[in-house]
This record gives C-alpha cells, sequence and structure tokens, in this order.
C-alpha cells in the first residue's frame, strides 16, 4: 500500500469513527445553542441544579398566571393541590410530575457558571417566565427560575438558582412540565371509565333534563332483583316519565355508550359572567350515580357548529368547558325509544283474576291454582269465563292476550276527558291490582293508560282486534285459541 493510500484510508477510518460516535449522542449531551452568538463556558460533566425527592412543598408561580403549591407527604407518597384559586381536582400524576420535575433536576448542562447581566437577559432569566420555590425537609426553601427557549427551538429552556449566576439548560420535557398553568393540570374528566370499553356497565342510574322540561331516567337492577323479576324483565329499567320495561339495545347504543365519550378537552372560560353566550343559562342535563354511589351532573350548552364540538359544565366547578368529541344523541332521545312495547308484566302464578270492560260490556276470567310445595315447577290451572271453564290452555292463552298487548307506536297525545273505551284489570291473589284503560284518539288509535299514567303509546284498532279481541270472539264461538 503506497502512503496516499494508507492516509485516504486512515482518514476515512477516522470519519467513520466520529459519525458513530455523534449518533451515539443522545439530544441532551449535545452542547446547547448559543443565543448571544458570544463565547458560552460549559461544565463537563453535567451538574445537578437540585435533588430533593421528599421536598415537603412545591409552588409554582407562571408569569401572569395563578400560582399553586403541591404539598407531598413521603410517608404515604401522596401529593395534594394546595391552593384557594383550583377550580377543578387534578389528577395525582399530574401532581407528581410537577413535584418531580421541581426537585429532581440532575445531569443537566451547565450552560455557564458566572452568567453577567447581559447574558441573564439574553438567557431570559432577568424577567422569567415562571418562578418556583421548593421547601426543603429541614424548613428552609430554595428558589429557582425558568428562562427563555433555547435558540434551536427544540423545547429547552434556561433555568439558575435564584441570586446565582450559574445557568443550566433544561430539556424539553422538564420544561414543558414545569410551564404547565394550574388549568393545564385539571381533570376534565366528566365519565372516568371513558377509555374502558364496556364502562358504562358500572352505571347505576341515568337521569336525563331536557330543555322542554321532560325527563327520563334509567336504573339498573341488582344481580338480586333481576333475578327475582318476572321473566322478560329488562336489566336497565325506565323509571321516568313511566316505569317500565326497556330495550337493553337501544339503551346501550343511544345513552350508555354516548356517555363514555363526553370528555371535554379545554377550558373555555373560568367564572363565566354570561352563561347565555354558551346556552347553558337554561341547560339540559345529564346525571350518572355509579354503583359505588359516586355521581357527576353534566350541563349542557348549544353546539358549536363552525368548531364542531358544544359547551358543557361539570356541576359545582365554575368553568365552561369545551368538547369536541362527545356523542350527545340521547338529547334528541325519547322514553318511546328505549322501553319495550309491552306495557306489563306479570306473573299468571300471582293472578286470581282479570276484569274486562270492552266498550260498555263487562267481562271476567278468574282463575283457581294449585301448587306442589315440594316441587317448585308444578302448577296446575283451572279457568272461568263468564263463569263457564275453559280449558287450561284457553284460560293461560287467553291471560297472555291480554298480558302482551303490544304498543302500536308512541304519541304525546294527552289523556281524553271521555271515559276508557277498553278496561283491562289484573286482580291480584295476594291483594291488589294493575289496570289497563284504552282512549280512542282520532281515527283507530287508542291511548295506553296503565295505573293512571299516560304511557305515551298508541294501540292500532287492528293490533288491538288481531291480538286481543279477536280471541275472545274465538271463545264466543267455542273455537280453541292458538299459541300466541
Amino acid at each position: 500500500m503506497n502512503r496516499r493510500t494508507f492516509i485516504i484510508c486512515a482518514a476515512a477510518i477516522v470519519v467513520l469513527i466520529g459519525g458513530i460516535v455523534f449518533l451515539m449522542l443522545s439530544e441532551d449531551d449535545i452542547p446547547p445553542d448559543n443565543p448571544s452568538g458570544q463565547d458560552i463556558e460549559t461544565s463537563n460533566p453535567p451538574s445537578t441544579l437540585i435533588q430533593e425527592r421528599d421536598a415537603a412543598a412545591v409552588t409554582v408561580r407562571p408569569s401572569g398566571g395563578s400560582a399553586f403549591t403541591i404539598l407531598y407527604d413521603p410517608a404515604s407518597g401522596e401529593y395534594e393541590l394546595d391552593t384557594p384559586n383550583a377550580v377543578f381536582p387534578v389528577r395525582q400524576s399530574s401532581l407528581y410530575l410537577t413535584h418531580y420535575y421541581a426537585t429532581w433536576l440532575t445531569s443537566l448542562t451547565c450552560v455557564t457558571e458566572n452568567a453577567d447581566d447581559q447574558q441573564l437577559a439574553l438567557f431570559g432569566l432577568d424577567d422569567p417566565m415562571l418562578t418556583w420555590s421548593v421547601k426543603l425537609p429541614d424548613g428552609t426553601s430554595a428558589e429557582f427560575a425558568l428562562g427563555g427557549e433555547q435558540a434551536a427551538g427544540n423545547g429547552s429552556r434556561y433555568a439558575r438558582r435564584q441570586n446565582s449566576r450559574e445557568v443550566f439548560l433544561l430539556t424539553s420535557t422538564q420544561s414543558d412540565v414545569l410551564t404547565r398553568s394550574l388549568e393545564d393540570l385539571y381533570d376534565l374528566t366528566f365519565f372516568p371509565g371513558h377509555e374502558e370499553e364496556g364502562a358504562w356497565l358500572f352505571i347505576q342510574n341515568v337521569t336525563i333534563g331536557k330543555k322542554d322540561g321532560s325527563v327520563i331516567e334509567l336504573n339498573k337492577r341488582s344481580d338480586e332483583e333481576l333475578a327475582a323479576a318476572e321473566l322478560g324483565s329488562s336489566r336497565y329499567r325506565l323509571m321516568q316519565p313511566v316505569v317500565s320495561e326497556t330495550q337493553e339495545y337501544n339503551i346501550e347504543v343511544l345513552v350508555m355508550v354516548p356517555i363514555t365519550t363526553i370528555v371535554p378537552e379545554s377550558i373555555e372560560e373560568l367564572h363565566p359572567a354570561d352563561l347565555s353566550l354558551y346556552g347553558l343559562d337554561a341547560p339540559d342535563t345529564l346525571t350518572y350515580i355509579e354503583e359505588d354511589g359516586e355521581s357527576k351532573t353534566l350541563l349542557i350548552g348549544r353546539a358549536d357548529p363552525e368548531r364542531g364540538g358544544r359547551y358543557v359544565m361539570i356541576e359545582g366547578h365554575d368553568a365552561v368547558l369545551f368538547d369536541p368529541n362527545g356523542d350527545y344523541r340521547f338529547l334528541g332521545t325519547e322514553a318511546t325509544e328505549l322501553r319495550t312495547r309491552q306495557i306489563w308484566l306479570n306473573n299468571i302464578k300471582t293472578v286470581d283474576s282479570v276484569d274486562f270492560h270492552l266498550e260498555g260490556v263487562s267481562r271476567k276470567l278468574t282463575f283457581e291454582h294449585t301448587f306442589d310445595d315440594e316441587d317448585e315447577d308444578f302448577h296446575e290451572l283451572r279457568g272461568w269465563f263468564d263463569g263457564l271453564e275453559l280449558s287450561e290452555n284457553n284460560a293461560r292463552r287467553l291471560y297472555l292476550a291480554a298480558l302482551r298487548i303490544m304498543a302500536t307506536g308512541g304519541t304525546d297525545a294527552a289523556v281524553p276527558a271521555a271515559a276508557p273505551d277498553f278496561t283491562i284489570t289484573m286482580n291480584f291473589t295476594e291483594g291488589g291490582s294493575d289496570t289497563m284503560e284504552l282512549y280512542q284518539l282520532g281515527g283507530a288509535q287508542y291511548l295506553i293508560v296503565l295505573n293512571g299514567v299516560n304511557q305515551q303509546f298508541y294501540i292500532s284498532r287492528m293490533n288491538l282486534q288481531n291480538d286481543f279481541l279477536g280471541r275472545i270472539d274465538m271463545l264466543d264461538r267455542g273455537e280453541d285459541l292458538p299459541r300466541l
């Protein structure tokens, strides 16, 4: 190998080694840019600004913002926000990070050990963007200041201990955490389990209050209550505007899953002076109660079509929030979409008799029950219709025809002042009764009222004839009733 070739090869090796070393350096190992354009001393190795993990308290004072204090209990490892200005609770994780980066700043790059006034101004430390103090375990305090960004624009910032000329460079992560305002630390979550699939299953009760004064309330049966309920009972029961079984799929899709999408993203205004600007002077409301008794109420204002979201407030917190992603379809949901069209649900074993008053004609179905104390499934039934005994099948099927009167559709009609056209009363063996009244509306529709409560449902004359009245006609002709 000649001398020229040897030199070229050696140079190439040096360049290669240098490149490898450069690539192995982390971002924090690369010396900072010089914003002043003049020579800056750097210490090597990096130094420590503070290292006090067990500091009792950290107070952060943003320039122009609200100061806040984070207390730390070394015995429990818990953090607590201590400030009269807080509007919302703060996540434990946010308190931990802020406290950690305010008290555990190690392995920092020392930009200069003796900055003059001009350099402090160039570093933004003559008028810092924020200051923070650390109360040390011995009762003394240390004060710190955070200045401007490094010229490279990577988010790193200059910092120093107050009354010190030694300047350090904080990484972008450290700078980002320390510059978060009190509002940035707030936990704006409305439904805490929104990130977990099926989290709505822990909701015990939901109440939707609408601007028009109408209310929809749903309540979840316990496992014990569901086991003891009648066959066909639903897990969630409608409580307002009427008590009814529900359609489980509609409950999930139209109410429960949308609740989990409500995650306010930002604070629109703290301590709002005029709620009408957000449609929150007369809001819709949503309240949920979890199985452990925890509850929250959301005040729901107007939608903002330009921003693609909605203004809301969490009750008990004086701030308007903006939710860009929530699904608020439940506001347009009617109770008739959630409830089953089966109006009542009883067990024939509990019924003593059924009274029918059909367009001026009164008729009566009576039962005699025989049970076996040793066989809980044994049930022998005898039935009479207007005093004439029926076969057991016909007795059961007439009862089921009355029980399974199904609504045709929803209606907002009021109860007419006239007497009902049809009345069916189920009298129970242990006392008490349930009464269904049908009032004719315009056309061939009959409003359904149960125990004096307008069910907001109607049944058509055709369905009433096919599902119930026609079976009475069959009995009068001496025919056997078909299975339902």
